[in-house]
Formats: C-alpha cells, sequence, structure tokens
C-alpha cells in the first residue's frame, strides 16, 4: 500500500510539473516584446503630428465649438470645448472622473423625428411640417425657429470656421461631442432654408445646402473617430433628403439653380475611405492593450490569479505591429485555430494572447466600407432624380 501511494504521489507531482514546465518555457520565449515595426512607427508619428496640429488649431476649430456646442443659450461654447478638450487630454482611456456634468440645452422638438426614415419621406415631412402649422398656431414652424434662433447661429458659426482639427485621445467614460444636439442643430439650420425657401434666390439656397454638406464632408476626410466618420455619414443623408425637401418645394424652373456644387461633385475619395478611422481604431487598440497590463485588485481573486499568469503571454508591441499590417492590407487577418495541432503550437507559442486577441476580436470594416460607398449611389441617384424631374414634368407639358 505504501509503494502505491508513493507512485500515486509521483504521478501527481509529475501530472502537475509538465504543466507548470510548459508555461515557464513559453514565459522564457515571452521573455521580450517586438520593436515598432516601419508601419507603426509612421502611424505613431501620424498621431502625434495631428495632435501637435491641434495644439496650434484651437481657435478656429469647429472641433472645438463642437466640443462645448450642447452647453446653454448664456455659456461660451468654445471656452466649454477648450476645457473638456484639456480634461479628455489629462485622461487614460480607463480613467475615471468625478468632474461635474455641465449643463446641457433642452433638445428641441422638431417636426422630422420620425418622417426622414420612411420610404416617402419628402410627403411624410411635408405632412409633418404642415400638420405642425396648421394644428399648432402657437408652436408653428416660424415661431420654433425664432425660439432657437441662438442655436442655428451657433450652428452657422461652426459651418464657418475653417477646419476640423480633432484629438485621437479617447475616455471611455467621457462623453466626445454630443451628436444629438449637432444633428438636432442640423435639422434647424435646413428648417431654416426650408422656411425662408420661397423668399431667397436659389443660388442662396444652393449655397445654404451646399455649406452644410462641406461641413460634414470636413468630418468625415479629418475624422480619426469611426464613431465620428458613421455619424458625418448619417448627417450627409440627412444633408441631401432635407436639401432634396426643399428644393422639390421650389418651383421648376428654379429647381436646378438651387442644386448645391458638393451634390453635383463626385464624393471625395477621402469621405469615403476609411484610413484615418483605421488608424484612429489602431490607436484605440494600443491604448486598451496597454491599459489591461495591470491586474486590478479589485477583482476575485480567481480573475486576478488568471490575468496574472496570462499578461506575460501577450506582447503588446508585437501585436500592435500585427494590428497594424492587417488594417493597411499587408497581412490577413486569421481566424483562430480550432484544433490543437502541432503547427498550431509553433504559430502561437510566441504572443498567444495577442495572437488570439487579433483573430478573435478584432473588427471587420467592411459593413462600415460598404455604408460609405452607398453615399456616393444616393448622391448619384438624387442629382439624376431631380435633374429629370422638371424635363419630364416639361415633356408631358409639351406633349399637351
Amino acid at each position: 500500500m505504501r509503494h502505491f501511494l508513493r507512485a500515486v504521489k509521483w504521478i501527481l507531482m509529475a501530472l502537475l510539473a509538465i504543466p507548470i514546465s510548459l508555461y515557464f518555457i513559453v514565459l522564457l520565449i515571452n521573455m521580450q516584446d517586438e520593436a515598432p515595426s516601419e508601419q507603426s512607427k509612421r502611424n505613431f508619428a501620424q498621431i502625434a503630428d495631428n495632435e501637435r496640429t491641434l495644439a496650434q488649431n484651437l481657435d478656429n476649430n469647429a472641433y472645438i465649438l463642437a466640443l462645448g456646442f450642447n452647453v446653454p443659450k448664456d455659456a461660451a461654447p468654445m471656452a466649454e470645448g477648450v476645457k473638456r478638450l484639456h480634461l479628455l487630454q489629462s485622461l487614460g482611456i480607463w480613467d475615471t472622473v468625478n468632474a461635474k456634468q455641465t449643463a446641457r440645452f433642452e433638445l428641441p422638438n422638431l417636426p422630422l423625428e420620425y418622417c426622414l426614415g420612411q420610404d416617402d419621406f419628402l410627403l411624410a415631412c411635408k405632412f409633418n411640417i404642415e400638420q405642425k402649422n396648421n394644428l399648432e398656431q402657437e408652436k408653428n414652424l416660424k415661431i420654433l425657429l425664432a425660439e432657437n434662433r441662438w442655436i442655428i447661429e451657433r450652428y452657422q458659426q461652426m459651418l464657418d470656421m475653417g477646419n476640423w482639427q480633432e484629438s485621437t485621445h479617447y475616455n471611455v467614460f467621457i462623453p466626445g461631442l454630443s451628436w444629438q444636439h449637432l444633428f438636432s442643430a442640423q435639422k434647424l439650420y435646413l428648417l431654416d432654408v426650408y422656411e425662408k425657401a420661397g423668399t431667397k434666390a436659389p443660388n442662396l439656397i444652393s449655397l445654404a445646402i451646399d455649406q452644410d454638406m462641406l461641413f460634414w464632408q470636413r468630418i468625415s476626410a479629418d475624422t480619426h473617430l469611426l464613431i465620428s466618420k458613421m455619424v458625418s455619414k448619417g448627417a450627409m443623408e440627412i444633408n441631401m433628403k432635407l436639401g432634396e425637401l426643399i428644393i422639390t418645394q421650389l418651383p421648376q424652373q428654379q429647381q436646378l439653380a438651387a442644386i448645391p456644387q458638393s451634390w453635383k461633385n463626385p464624393m471625395p475619395p477621402q469621405v469615403l475611405s476609411l484610413n484615418n478611422a483605421k488608424l484612429g481604431e489602431w490607436h484605440y487598440f494600443t491604448k486598451i492593450a496597454h491599459a489591461t497590463q495591470v491586474v486590478d485588485d479589485t477583482t476575485d481573486m480567481a480573475t486576478q490569479v488568471a490575468k496574472f499568469l496570462l499578461l506575460p503571454l501577450m506582447q503588446q508591441q508585437d501585436t500592435a505591429n500585427r494590428y497594424a499590417d492587417i488594417l493597411v492590407g499587408t497581412a490577413d487577418m486569421k481566424e483562430c485555430p480550432n484544433d490543437l495541432t502541432v503547427d498550431t503550437i509553433s504559430q502561437y507559442i510566441y504572443n498567444p494572447m495577442g495572437k488570439f486577441i487579433l483573430c478573435s476580436g478584432i473588427p471587420s470594416f467592411q459593413t462600415y466600407q460598404e455604408g460609405l460607398n452607398e453615399l456616393e449611389y444616393k448622391r448619384v441617384s438624387l442629382v439624376r432624380d431631380l435633374n429629370n424631374k422638371p424635363r419630364t414634368k416639361q415633356a408631358l407639358h409639351n406633349n399637351r
């Protein structure tokens, strides 16, 4: 019996020693991270250059005003924007802050909230606007615009600024831009153009719609945040829908003259490109990877032990290098292996955690790119329809 127990003890010790030995072998192989690749160096340099440019463009920068856009009427949006920028730049990606939330102006109730998403949005939105004018005389469109004139003027101030230079800093707990307030201001601005369309020359209507479209194109071209890229796409769609609503209310002989030049020109390649957004995603990924290298002592013991054992098996820079190559297309995104083979072990023995994150946890940009490409299709269809509609009606008149 003694010999049997001794044999069991040695077997158990061997079974325990084998995985421990293997872990330390893998740990030794992962003792040193890779140096930044050439692509990573270019990414770091581009991000640093963007931050330097931002520091030199705090005055005539629509991004700064957008950061503070949602403050109440009597507050200074540029001053608030600079304050929020400095707070954002002072925090790490996971840092929390106990700063008091700044007051925001209340979003106005617009007659467009549900009609823009309908298939026949022209009739639906026109009906909503006319219904508001007919049934709510105390809150008709003219009064709504007068009460929110200061929002329209603030939005016009942002449109008049020369550039959009934003920060690549990001914090998961600090809200950045208030897109809801910007969307609301955009709709108020275009509703104002709609309300004044009967008294304005077609070329002035064209310029007003054009300025709004060019502003959102500038954001799309210059932003490094994927969310800003897709939000600007939505704003350009709103511009085309409300712009069409405005133009189709004009007499037929004025409609062609009111078509903005930005609609006539193809979407600039930078507007449809995801290159800047991919750089921002790479920067966000590297910051997240760096922040997760610390064991959180507030979690349970099992989680702390697991992180303590697994974190040394992720090489941050090697992972960043591989992700950079994937984003620029010089390396393929690989699927995670389904089985454990000698070939798999040899491929994943160095930086196993980083490689598994890359094969399982990074998003595909295909859907985003398809959505951006659809913008050009919508622009072409819109201009074609506006050009053909007057001609068709004139042809019918001539046939009579």
